[in-house]
């Protein structure tokens, strides 16, 4: 009898879909008995007593937590850890540059769930990442570490495929364009602030479009009318926003271990919608980029400095890497291949762990042209919407108690007020 497969999210937002959502189309697409759910929910208990293949995804540890795994342990199940981030270090916590720690009660929750999610490592067989940098942090906790990188969905690439079906290029103008989901990238956009200060003021025809949590705290002098701040949207209109790019940028801090862990799916977003990645080398762009093929790393402004300039200036040359950068990831990134990558992954996982069991079948997908025909893999907008504001102050209220609620309804109230009065 083929395992059943559980994946457990502790979070919201882009990192459940990534790496919960994606990975439950991926083995739904090869015909794997697969669910998945969130901590929050009143059935968790019941889906795990079911499942013989439990992966946490970003899940802390609590008093609900033990009693989870202490349930898949007596069911002899295989216990995984999925992390897409650098939260499991303690000196994790000093890399961030987050506004956030500013108030001293969020940042005291935060390093101690640091070290919650250090004991639900320890309390895994194994462990699935990102990146190739994720796996090398984790080798000290002597547990085998496998590679699972992040891909795209088929929502995604019909998304995609509508915005490329109306898109129309602009030859009069070239828009540079930098996309940051949290705020917690001041520091990496920091590295590329000046020379884009200087292209903007020279290049007549060049914009810079700023999308999200970008700090507006910057000074771009007499090119200021030309940078462009648009708000944070929900993941589906995103295409059409990295579409108006000319240019995508992907700037991290090669000193910061925080920015190292993080994965290339800046590249893979916009290769989707046919716009070329400056990226820096860090060790997930380099996995994804082919220097001057695909998309550009560079490591200095000297660097980025050149390769903007030769995108900037060559139109047939920034077009011919969004070709190559968007049959990349189809070939590389895309749901199906994925799929096929991730039966490859847990066979090896039950011949590392569990040698007596029967592997998961394998179909070999072939590419789906048609992502639309399989919207009933879609994750709907109700089971994004959850767990709510009340489900989740239940729940810490369950598993770590009034002192712990108490925190994270001020770090709540503090976040809203911050729209309204600066905190310093």
């Amino acid at each position: 009898m083929t395992p059943n497969a559980l994946i457990l999210s502790g979070v919201q937002g882009d990192t459940r879909r990534y790496r919960c959502f994606h990975l439950f189309e991926q083995l739904c697409l090869e015909d794997i008995p697969c669910s998945f759910t969130h901590i929050t929910s009143k059935f968790v208990t019941l889906s795990v007593r079911k499942a013989k293949f439990l992966i946490l995804q970003r899940v802390t540890w609590d008093a609900c937590v033990a009693n989870l795994i202490k349930e898949a342990c007596s069911q002899n199940a295989i216990i995984l850890a999925d992390l897409d981030d650098l939260i499991f270090l303690r000196d994790s916590f000093q890399w961030i540059d987050s506004p956030d720690f500013s108030d001293p009660i969020r940042a005291k929750l935060y390093q101690e769930n640091l070290e919650r999610n250090r004991i639900t490592l320890e309390h895994c067989d194994g462990f699935i990442v990102s990146t190739g940098f994720l796996a090398e942090q984790l080798s000290s906790f002597g547990k085998p570490v496998w590679v699972h990188r992040n891909a795209f969905s088929l929502e995604m690439f019909a998304c995609a495929q509508e915005v490329l079906f109306s898109r129309s290029f602009r030859e009069d103008k070239v828009i540079l364009g930098y996309a940051s989901g949290t705020p917690t990238h001041d520091r990496d956009f920091q590295l590329i602030q000046p020379v884009l200060k200087e292209l903007l003021e020279e290049y007549p025809h060049v914009h810079l479009h700023l999308i999200g949590h970008v700090s507006k705290k910057v000074h771009w002098g007499s090119a200021s009318s030309k940078v462009h701040y648009l708000d944070f949207v929900p993941w589906r209109k995103l295409p059409h926003l990295l579409a108006q790019f000319s240019i995508n940028l992907a700037p991290l801090r090669l000193d910061n271990p925080f920015s190292q862990s993080k994965s290339e799916i800046k590249y893979v977003e916009s290769a989707l919608v046919k716009v070329p990645t400056i990226a820096s080398p860090t060790d997930a762009f380099r996995y994804a980029i082919r220097h001057g093929e695909n998309g550009f790393l560079a490591d200095s402004p000297e660097e980025w400095e050149s390769c903007l300039r030769a995108l900037i200036e060559n139109s047939a040359l920034r077009k011919a890497m969004a070709e190559t950068a968007y049959l990349d990831v189809l070939e590389r990134y895309s749901p199906w291949v994925r799929a096929d990558e991730a039966i490859q992954l847990l066979n090896t996982v039950i011949a590392t762990l569990r040698p007596d069991w029967q592997k998961f079948p394998h179909k070999r997908l072939s590419p789906i042209s048609k992502p639309q025909n399989y919207r009933y893999l879609w994750i709907n907008l109700e089971i994004e919407k959850h767990p709510t504001l009340l489900e989740r102050g239940l729940y810490t209220l369950r598993a770590r108690g009034i002192s712990t609620l108490l925190k994270e309804i001020w770090i709540f109230l503090r976040r809203a007020l911050s729209l309204i009065i600066p905190f310093r």
